[in-house]
Order: structure tokens, then C-alpha cells, then sequence
């Protein structure tokens, strides 16, 4: 989809770069191109019909814990600001050594055989409690703003914004590419939120954030696997900028609408024209069985493409998550997206779906797994090449190797195994229709 389009000496290498694909200047074909709510990483060391009680203190994470003990972090604690970040690094390696070491159909771990920095992540979080505004008819102010530095960061940059060619609209940009240099910088997510005394609480969101669309997100913290699906890649955007607002109608749905400047655009617009950024949340609270489950529905509607603000692109987002019990959720994530007028002959769709499943071994382990069908009848966003069927699946561990203490317990890591099949030759610079691979990551929160 659009972000991703890669420049259009690019192009031929999209399969293997496994990013999207679109010319410089103009945006023909695979999509835009998340910390939205990480639904399947909710907490399930708690059964959901546990009963209601004084969650236990959380240790302060560890820059938090040094400003403590400098005198800053109790002024900071006052104010409701958290100061923190992570840093992750992960290797792959595939079956086979592909073209250029690049492997098709990835998002950010592309290369094959080299031990990557991905993202190092520094934010300033300052969150508001509409419905603490509400109750106490006062106006609440906070924010966020997140920086990472990093190989992820040249491949979701935003038109405006530390942008490089291969980002839809954009003809020359700050980055000369999505790989030169190597590691980029980018401000992933910068916002203020404003809470409002009205009804049950409104809250305010504007700036640049990550969409609300999509089971998985950027940041690393947030997602079960090192990997990603291909419905993160190439069916939903990475980022948007606009503002929306958020609404608890009752206990048991949550409403978000506003509008944006589109897919991964921010202080350039591709366009010129604003979309529809929507959403529903539902947590039934009817039973102890009903409050197992979690239901999200979201849209983006309106023109995407480059210099064209006729053609609506349509994307809908639906997930659904249940807890089994105290160790065991459970979930899916199915996205369907329309483009008219895409290609030459007509409308382009995509369209997936995704299983998951995790299991709490002990506090030491958790094992996940993925299983995933992704289509794309005209190779719109897997770009020129791309198979019209794709499926993968994916298994992992999420090994906390010093789970009780204050400062070990921020350490994760994640090795995983992963087999992709396409109907086409799409792997291995479009020689083979399967690719199989070994990775593994690590990420320090601090």
C-alpha cells in the first residue's frame, strides 16, 4: 500500500525488500505503510473474571529508577511524566541466501544472515484520565512523543517528517533512501491528548500517531513475535496524522472517529485530501464468559494515492481475542481494503487473516504461535511479482530470562521459526514458493 512504495529503481527489488512498492513520484501500487492497543499481549497472568482488586506496585523502570534516585523522578511522578525507551537488535536467517541478502515478504527483517539494530526507542509519556476529568469537571492535558533511531525507522517514515523517496508523495526527501544510511532517526509518534469534563469523559488526540488499525504494532514491546504478519506490511498503514476522539459510550464500548492527512503523511501531504479514521471497542461485561472476550472494529476511508483525491481506498479491521484461562488467549485479526481505480484494469483488494494463540509456560517462558493467509488479486501491495495467495505460520518463545528482578525482569527474548508458501514464485528473487527461516531478537526496556 502507499507508505511502503519504495522508489522506483526499487521497484524490482520489492519482492525481495519486502517493503512495497511505488515510484518516487507517484504512488502505483502496493500500500502505505503500529503501538496501537496491543490486545493480544494483554496481561494474561490474570484470568479476566479475576475479581477486582489493588493491583500490586510495578517496580520503576530503570531510567525511571536512576531519576528516582537523583531527585528528578519524584517531580516527574507528580506531573504523571514517564521518561523510557527500549532497545532491540535481532538476527535472521533463511534456508536459502536470497538476492541482495534480502528476504521477500518481510517488514523489518529484511536481511538475511546480519545481525540488525532495530529500533532504539526513547518517549516522554504524559497520558490523561478522561474519565478522571469527567468525574472531577476538570480539563486535562497530556501527551506523548516518541523518537527511534534505527534499521525499522527508514522503512514507516511519513511524508514530511525525516521522509526519504520511497515514501508516497515524496520526491526528495531528508534520508537519500529507506537504506541510506543504514539506521535512521524518525519520530514515530508525537501527539497531545486533551481530556474534556463531558459525559463520560472525551478525550482529544492530535498530532502523529500509529493507527489504530491492525493486531500487531512498531514498537517491538508490544507484539508477540520478532516477525511480522503480512496484514501489518501491506494492508493498514503504519502511522497517521490528524486528530480523533475517543469516547466511552458505556462499560462496555469505546468509539474513536476523526479524520487524518492519510497514510503515513504528515507535514506533506500526497493528496491533499483528508480521510476517515474510525473505531469501536467492545469489552462485554454482561457475564464472567463474556468478559473473556475483546472485540475491535476499525475503517480508513478516503483517497491514498499520489495526486489523486477521487479514488476512496476502503480498509476494514477486525479483531477478536479470548482468554481461555489464566494462561491461555486466543485470537484473530482479519483485514479487507479496496482500492478503486488502483490499477489498470480496475480495483486492487487485499484481504488476510490471522490466528494466534499464546500459552504462559512459566514466568520464564511463553510459547506463541501465528498462523496466517494473506491475498492480493492484483500484486497491488505486495508490488509487481507478488503471489496473489501467500501463507505463513510462525512459532516462538518469549524467554524472560530474569523475570524477578526489578531490573532483569525488562530483558525479552525471542526466538522464533517461520515457513512462508506462496502459489507463485515469490521468494528467493521469485525463484522458489516457500521460504523457510530462523530468527531471534532481544529488546531491553528501560
Amino acid at each position: 500500500m502507499l507508505h511502503r512504495k519504495g522508489a522506483s529503481k526499487l521497484a524490482v527489488c520489492a519482492a525481495m525488500a519486502c517493503s512495497t512498492v511505488a515510484g518516487a513520484e507517484e504512488l502505483t501500487g502496493a500500500g502505505l505503510n503500529q503501538d496501537v492497543r496491543p490486545l493480544f499481549l494483554q496481561d494474561a497472568s490474570q484470568p479476566a473474571t479475576a475479581p477486582s482488586t489493588e493491583p500490586a506496585a510495578t517496580p520503576p523502570r530503570p531510567f525511571m529508577a536512576l531519576l528516582d534516585a537523583i531527585g528528578i523522578g519524584a517531580p516527574l511522578d507528580k506531573a504523571g511524566i514517564t521518561i523510557g525507551g527500549y532497545i532491540e537488535g535481532g538476527y535472521t536467517v533463511a534456508t536459502n541466501d536470497p538476492p541482495g541478502h534480502a528476504l521477500s515478504g518481510r517488514v523489518f527483517d529484511t536481511k538475511n544472515n546480519k545481525i540488525v539494530l532495530d529500533q532504539f526507542n526513547l518517549f516522554f509519556d504524559r497520558p490523561v484520565d478522561y474519565a478522571k476529568a469527567a468525574a472531577n469537571h476538570v480539563v486535562d492535558i497530556g501527551g506523548h512523543v516518541d523518537f527511534i533511531f534505527g534499521w525499522d525507522s527508514g522503512l514507516i517514515h511519513s511524508s514530511g517528517i525525516y521522509d526519504n523517496p520511497a515514501v508516497a508523495g515524496v520526491g526528495k526527501g531528508y534520508y537519500k533512501s529507506r537504506t541510506s544510511p543504514e539506521n535512521q532517526a524518525d519520530f514515530n509518534q508525537a501527539y497531545v491528548d486533551i481530556a474534556l469534563p463531558i459525559g463520560t469523559g472525551l478525550r482529544i488526540r492530535a498530532g502523529k500517531f500509529v493507527t489504530l488499525l491492525g493486531w500487531e504494532v512498531i514498537n517491538p514491546t508490544g507484539n508477540a513475535f520478532y516477525s511480522h504478519s503480512y496484514m501489518f506490511g501491506y494492508a493498514i498503514p503504519f502511522t497517521q496524522t490528524g486528530v480523533y476522539a475517543e469516547y466511552k459510550v458505556c462499560d462496555d464500548v469505546l468509539v474513536d472517529a476523526g479524520v487524518t492527512r492519510g497514510w503515513n503523511q504528515t507535514f506533506r501531504d500526497n493528496n491533499g485530501s483528508p480521510d476517515i479514521l474510525a473505531g469501536v471497542t467492545i469489552t462485554p461485561q454482561e457475564s464472567d464468559e463474556l468478559k473473556k472476550w475483546t472485540f475491535i472494529v476499525n475503517l480508513s476511508e478516503g483517497p491514498q494515492a499520489t495526486h489523486d483525491n477521487h479514488d476512496w481506498w476502503t480498509v476494514l479491521d477486525f479483531q477478536a481475542k479470548y482468554a481461555l484461562d489464566a494462561k491461555t488467549n486466543i485470537g484473530a485479526n482479519i483485514d479487507y481494503g479496496d482500492a478503486p481505480g488502483a490499477v489498470a484494469s480496475g480495483a486492487a483488494q487485499w484481504y488476510g487473516i490471522a490466528g494466534y494463540g499464546s500459552y504462559i509456560l512459566c514466568d520464564y517462558a511463553t510459547a506463541n504461535l501465528r498462523a496466517e493467509y494473506y491475498g492480493d488479486n492484483k500484486s497491488f501491495t505486495l508490488g509487481p511479482g507478488g503471489a496473489a495467495n501467500v501463507y505463513e505460520a510462525t512459532v516462538n518463545l518469549q524467554i524472560k530470562p530474569l523475570p524477578h528482578n526489578s531490573i532483569g525482569q525488562n530483558l525479552v527474548i525471542r526466538p522464533e521459526l517461520r515457513l512462508d508458501y506462496s502459489e507463485h514464485g515469490f521468494f528467493d528473487g521469485g525463484r522458489k514458493n516457500y521460504q523457510a527461516t530462523f530468527g531471534i531478537d532481544a529488546y531491553f526496556m528501560f
